[in-house]
């Protein structure tokens, strides 16, 4: 009997600072964008009207279409699924905790008196693109859950300014207060460097560089390792101590939100006007992969990507990804391939 994955990764919000959904205009674009790549690769002239044209045509265009045309790497902020053996794990709060929750909500009502209905949510710091999905949550609203928070204590407390009835910021930015969400079981806070077990997995906490601080976890189970790593700025790079805690994982998710030139405010991003960026706690794509590759990660994900950055602009700068890599490896005498990387978009599922 096959043992189960270690960890089933679901991505449900990858953007960063804000959310960033498409405009009408945008998805015509893709439409006309989608049709002229088909007309032009002789790919319509096989469908015909009749049962099954839908799924025809959805084939065709998982085949002939690159993502950034036929879809979109989505605009929902932080927000990752880890389904482990034994436990729910959700790290992060962004706008995809909505969605996640909307989803989640369903499963265990089609699972009927079969689900499990406990999670445990993993915060790593309090800034609003991280947290604001909180009130959000549908299976909060629901006594027959218990979830468990932990996170930073400044973390923690921040939801509690805002979600406490008894706060001076009670109802102020949401309606809704703690004595609504019945399925708040506890709230654990944690410290930089402290490790406990849920369940079979084992989890650690690293800080990290950024304005009000913020934790990066690393979860361990049956030898199988995920880091997950925003929000954070290089000061040098490779950066030893993150190296040394995302050392051997089989994915590192960690914040690479800019190139080295958008960092430093000699290009813009989309249509945005040169910027420096430094000291705003965030990374370069050129240093998170040294970070990676001297850590010797089996694969690396940069997320928190800035939501000027449109589709196509972000297709191109996987491109630049993976080429950062192949040069990085081979720099250091290391076989190509040893280190994948790409910038994951919302509802990919990795299994570990």
């Amino acid at each position: 009997m096959s043992q189960p994955a270690a960890f089933t990764i679901t991505y449900w919000g990858t953007t960063g600072t804000f959310g960033n959904a498409l405009l009408p205009g945008e998805v015509t674009d893709k439409v006309v964008a989608a049709i002229r790549q088909l007309v032009e690769g002789g790919n319509l002239q096989q469908l015909r009207a009749g049962p099954g044209l839908d799924d025809t045509i959805r084939a065709l265009i998982e085949q002939e279409l690159p993502l950034h045309v036929r879809s979109t790497y989505g605009g929902n902020t932080t927000c990752i699924e880890v389904q482990t053996p034994d436990a729910l794990i959700i790290i992060d709060c962004g706008s995809g905790f909505r969605e996640l929750g909307i989803a989640l909500a369903a499963r265990w009502k089609a699972q009927g008196d079969a689900a499990d209905r406990t999670a445990h949510v993993l915060i790593s710091h309090s800034h609003m693109d991280h947290t604001f999905g909180t009130p959000f949550f549908t299976p909060y609203y629901n006594r027959a859950n218990t979830v468990s928070v932990w996170g930073p204590k400044v973390a923690l407390d921040s939801l509690t300014a805002v979600l406490n009835p008894d706060s001076a910021l009670s109802r102020i930015y949401f309606p809704p207060t703690y004595d609504l969400l019945q399925a708040l079981n506890e709230f654990c806070p944690v410290t930089a460097g402290e490790s406990w077990q849920i369940g079979s997995t084992h989890i650690s906490t690293h800080g990290l560089n950024h304005p009000g601080g913020a934790l990066a976890y690393r979860l361990e189970n049956a030898g199988r390792i995920f880091v997950f790593a925003t929000d954070h700025e290089h000061v040098v790079a490779p950066d030893p101590a993150l190296a040394d805690f995302a050392r051997g994982a089989d994915l590192l998710y960690i914040d690479g939100q800019y190139t080295r030139a958008e960092y430093e405010g000699r290009e813009g991003i989309g249509d945005e006007l040169p910027t420096s960026r430094q000291g705003w706690g965030h990374s370069t794509v050129e240093d998170c992969v040294k970070t990676a590759v001297a850590a010797e990660v089996r694969r690396l994900h940069i997320g928190h990507r800035d939501p000027n950055r449109g589709d196509q602009h972000t297709a191109d700068f996987e491109a630049y990804l993976r080429r950062l890599i192949r040069e990085e490896l081979l720099h250091l005498s290391r076989p190509d391939g040893s280190c994948e990387a790409a910038v994951p978009h919302e509802g990919l599922r990795i299994v570990l």
